[in-house]
């Protein structure tokens, strides 16, 4: 055991050989009851005693067979909507005056699914190989994080998943040099939807202060606009009419919210996860530009971001449902031929979903700030679950789970652990120094 004494009380966590780990800290009020549909409020409880030897329960989400791939054995999680909870990872023997820097990590998922319980997100690897703290959180996801709830009632708020990571940050910087972080050098690193929700944050008027560095993984942001996520409310509403017509908003239960979503997400059809039916709402509390920022940042993209997306002919869209997607999304529609095979909507969605917005993100930040990229390319052509570098793959590197690809058959070799080793090196170094080693990009293969 291992103890910290903060002004919420002594927490009590777990020691390893070689890293230190307190799991489960409530962040946040539960969002239950009067609280289910608004943002999140700071915990000002006492933690005395508390033992944060266990994660707590994830946010309510649907099925999703990602979770078990990037897992090293199968686990079942305890869904709950009192969810916002934090964990702490720390180097052994790690005391307050340390004063190490500090990332904390926005798990990626569509705004529908993750957790910080994963397997994919515990990175002990990480602090014990590098002087740094590693903080992991849950925020609420679909329909309870980002519907617009105040298009429902207007003493109900939106954007309640990035309340819930505002609200994180608040606590890490109120709470986090108690644990020997330092809270002037916090580094919000994220991937896809995680890495949506941190430019979200870095354009919020107030949020993007708490904020000292960026890691930008594969997650160009695509906002929702507030006609839309009205819209989307409105229609929330409606199924809510039909299906669940008699109890009151504050009586569905977690099984009943996530009914409506599946029903909404039919009203679109498949869309492979290319379409957020839930996403940041764009709202007055936002900067339209960058302007105001002086953070260094650093942008990653994988070489084949698509692949994931369609893995095989049998998960082909159909190219009319393809374009369905795309026009939602006012981006330009290419022709059925272009979009008929694997290969092409493949390459399709990493060329246009992801490197061309991430190329203009990239410009839009080096005009205000000091920026780097990265790409990750390394991919084993051999094996049919590594054959090339697609969307996700890169977290196991920067994370140091490759026993998450060993789980799979993998056999590593000697260049594995070293790509690994210098990728979480040179994200601490920039976490500690906000520079990188390189000029402009740098190719992790």
């Amino acid at each position: 055991m291992t103890y910290v004494h903060t002004e919420l009380g002594t927490i009590s966590g777990v020691r390893y050989p070689h890293y230190e780990v307190f799991k489960g800290i409530p962040y946040a009020k539960a969002p239950i009851g009067d609280l289910r549909f608004k943002a999140a409020q700071p915990y000002h409880g006492t933690l005395d005693g508390f033992q944060a030897l266990e994660f707590g329960p994830v946010p309510i989400q649907p099925p999703n067979s990602l979770e078990a791939f990037f897992n090293v054995s199968p686990q079942h999680y305890k869904q709950d909507e009192a969810c916002l909870t934090l964990n702490v990872w720390r180097p052994k023997q790690t005391s307050p005056n340390d004063c190490l820097p500090v990332v904390v990590y926005f798990y990626g998922g569509s705004f529908v699914n993750g957790h910080s319980a994963q397997d994919l997100y515990h990175p002990h690897h990480l602090v014990s190989q590098e002087k740094v703290i590693v903080v992991t959180f849950n925020y609420r996801l679909g329909a309870l994080g980002f519907l617009d709830w105040a298009s429902i009632n207007d003493s109900w708020d939106n954007n309640l998943g990035l309340s819930d990571q505002i609200c994180a940050l608040q606590w890490v910087h109120q709470h986090i040099s108690d644990f020997g972080g330092d809270p002037q050098f916090i580094t919000a690193m994220g991937q896809s939807a995680g890495a949506m929700s941190i430019q979200a944050l870095l354009l919020h008027k107030t949020a993007h202060a708490m904020i000292h560095r960026a890691v930008l993984l594969s997650g160009p942001l695509q906002w929702m606009s507030s006609r839309e996520g009205k819209r989307k409310a409105q229609e929330f509403e409606t199924l809510k009419t039909q299906y669940f017509p008699n109890p009151p908003w504050h009586q569905l239960t977690s099984n009943h919210i996530l009914t409506l979503m599946a029903h909404q997400q039919m009203k679109y059809g498949k869309t492979k996860g290319l379409e957020f039916l839930y996403a940041p709402i764009q709202t007055a509390s936002f900067h339209h530009t960058f302007e105001h920022l002086r953070l260094p940042v650093l942008i990653g993209q994988t070489k084949s971001e698509g692949d994931i997306y369609i893995k095989s002919e049998r998960h082909t869209l159909s190219p009319q449902q393809f374009q369905k997607v795309l026009r939602r999304q006012n981006l330009d529609v290419p022709p059925t031929h272009q979009i008929q095979t694997a290969q092409q909507q493949r390459d399709w969605i990493t060329k246009y979903y992801f490197h061309q917005p991430i190329q203009r993100l990239t410009q839009q930040l080096a005009q205000v700030t000091a920026t780097w990229t990265a790409t990750f390319a390394w991919s084993r052509p051999s094996h049919p679950n590594y054959a090339t570098s697609y969307h996700i793959l890169d977290v196991p590197f920067w994370l140091g789970h490759l026993d998450i690809l060993t789980a799979h058959g993998l056999s590593l070799t000697h260049h594995e652990y070293q790509l690994s080793h210098q990728m979480i090196h040179d994200l601490c170094y920039f976490a500690a120094t906000g520079t990188c080693s390189w000029q402009k990009t740098k190719i992790y293969k």
